[in-house]
C-alpha cells in the first residue's frame, strides 16, 4: 500500500494534506506505474473509456459510443494524513518514529517551526519561546530584520540520517503579511535540533555568502566526511547555491547566476489547464510571464555524489558532482568557481516546472509536477522521466520528504499548496 503526503490550501482557508507511498520490500523503492517501456500499444496511463454525458451528444448514432477519456489518476493510492487550517506550510520532514515536523513563512504566524500534534493542528517546535524573537523589524536599520538566536522565518525543515532535525531560517520575515524585510547578518541561520528539542548546532552566514536580499529556499544534509549542507538561493538578483561545511561552520557560494539556476524568462506555466501569469501589485503594475523564481527544489543522490537542482520558473532539471561544490573558492583554489560552472549537467526538459525534489535509496529523483497534478521521477540509469503518481487533488505539490518508519513501511510525504 502506498501513502503520499500533500497539503491543500484554498483561497479562503489554508487546508493542507499529506500523502505517502509504501511497499513491503526490504529496500526503499516504489512499484513502477507502469513499468518503463511496457504499456501495450495504443494504451496510455490514466486512460479509460466512457459514454459522454447526454448534453454533449445529440446524434442518436453516437449516444452510446464509448470514447477514451483521461481519468486524471495513476500510480499508488494517495492518503491525506494532515490538514493545515491556520498557516500555509513551506516545509515538511518526517522522522523514523513518525513525528511530522513542518515550517511556515512568517507573516502573521505566531510560530514558524512546528510539529503536527493531531491530524489538524500543530504546536511550536521546540517551543513557543524559540519561535518568538524580540522583534522583527530592526529599529536602528529601517527595512532590515534583526540578528537573533530565535527563529525568524523557517523556510525549510529536514531530518538527517541520525534522525535529527535541521531548520533553515532565512531571517527575512514579512511585516503585517506584506513588507518583506531584508536580512541582517546573524538572522539567516542553519540550526540543528535533537528530537528532544535541544539545539546542537547553529551556523550563521557572512554577508558575502548570504546577502540582505538573498532568499534561501531549501536544504539537503550529507553527514559523510566533515558533513555538508547544500542550500539554493532563489533570489532573482543573485541566484546560486550556498555550501556549508558542518564541521567548521564555514560557508561559500557556487553557480552564481549560472544559466542552470536562473529563470526561463518567457515561461508560461499551466495549472488545471489555465495559463499562469504574474500581475504584481507594484510599479509598473505590468503582467509578466511566470518568471520570478530561480533555483528552488534540490536533492542529493543517495551516495552523496550528485546534487540535483531546478529553478521553479523553468522546466529543466540539472545536477552537478558534489566534489566540485565542496571546494571552497579561495586563493588556494582560484579555479573552483570556473570548474564548478563547467561541471553542471543539463538533464533536459521534465515536462512541468517543478519546485520540490527528493531522492530514495535506489537513486530515483522524485520531481513535483504542478502543471500535471502529479509527481514524476528521474531515473539516472535510463536518463528518462518516469510517471509515479497523478491525482486531481494533488494541487501544486511542493515539498517532498521520504521516510522509512520504525513501525514499518516506506513513505513519500509531500505538501500541496494552492
Amino acid at each position: 500500500m502506498l501513502h503520499p503526503a500533500f497539503t491543500l490550501s484554498s483561497v479562503l482557508a489554508a487546508l493542507a494534506a499529506v500523502v505517502t507511498s509504501q511497499d513491503n520490500s526490504g529496500v526503499f523503492d516504489f512499484p513502477e506505474y507502469p513499468p518503463p517501456l511496457t504499456p501495450p500499444p495504443n494504451q496510455t496511463i490514466a486512460d479509460s473509456v466512457a459514454i459522454l454525458p447526454a448534453n454533449e451528444v445529440h446524434d442518436p448514432a453516437l449516444k452510446n459510443l464509448k470514447i477514451h477519456v483521461d481519468t486524471g489518476r495513476f500510480g499508488p493510492p494517495v492518503e491525506l494524513v494532515h490538514a493545515y487550517f491556520n498557516f500555509w506550510p513551506t516545509g515538511v520532514a518526517v522522522s523514523s518514529n513518525g513525528r511530522v515536523f513542518t515550517s511556515f513563512p512568517r507573516g502573521n504566524e505566531t510560530f514558524t517551526l512546528a510539529e503536527a500534534n493531531t491530524a489538524t493542528t500543530e504546536i511550536p517546535f521546540p517551543d513557543q519561546d524559540a519561535n518568538t524573537p524580540p522583534a522583527f523589524a530592526n529599529a536602528t536599520n529601517p527595512g532590515f530584520s534583526i540578528a537573533t538566536e530565535k527563529l525568524i522565518l523557517v523556510q525549510s525543515v529536514v531530518v538527517d540520517g541520525k534522525d535529527r532535525i535541521w531548520a533553515l531560517d532565512v531571517g527575512r520575515p514579512r511585516v503585517n503579511g506584506s513588507t518583506l524585510l531584508a536580512a541582517s547578518p546573524g538572522g539567516p541561520k542553519l540550526i540543528g535540533f535533537n528530537q528532544d528539542g535541544t539545539r546542537f548546532k547553529t551556523i550563521t552566514f557572512p554577508a558575502s555568502v548570504v546577502a540582505a536580499d538573498s532568499s534561501l529556499n531549501d536544504v539537503r544534509i550529507d553527514l559523510r566526511g566533515d558533513g555538508f549542507a547544500y542550500l539554493p538561493d532563489s533570489s532573482p538578483m543573485r541566484p546560486g547555491v550556498v555550501v556549508v561545511n558542518l564541521r567548521t561552520g564555514q560557508s561559500w557560494r557556487h553557480l552564481d547566476n549560472h544559466p542552470s539556476v536562473t529563470v526561463q524568462v518567457d515561461l508560461i506555466s499551466f495549472h488545471n489547464g489555465v495559463p499562469t501569469y504574474i500581475h504584481p501589485p507594484i510599479s509598473p503594475f505590468a503582467v509578466t510571464p511566470f518568471n520570478r523564481f530561480a533555483v528552488d527544489g534540490v536533492a542529493l543522490s543517495p551516495d552523496g555524489e550528485f546534487f540535483y537542482f531546478a529553478p521553479l520558473s523553468a522546466r529543466r532539471l540539472f545536477r552537478i558532482p558534489t566534489s566540485f561544490l565542496k571546494v571552497q573558492p579561495s586563493a588556494t583554489n582560484p579555479n573552483a568557481i570556473i570548474l564548478a560552472n563547467q561541471a553542471v549537467q543539463d538533464l533536459g526538459d521534465v515536462g512541468s516546472h517543478l519546485n520540490g525534489l527528493e531522492s530514495d535509496d535506489q537513486g530515483f529523483i522524485y520531481l513535483t509536477a504542478p502543471e500535471h497534478n502529479a509527481i514524476n521521477r528521474f531515473n539516472p540509469k535510463t536518463g528518462m522521466i518516469e510517471p509515479f503518481v497523478r491525482n486531481p487533488f494533488i494541487q501544486w505539490p511542493d515539498t517532498l520528504a521520504v521516510a522509512s518508519l520504525k513501525r514499518g513501511g516506506n513513505f513519500l510525504y509531500f505538501t500541496c499548496n494552492q
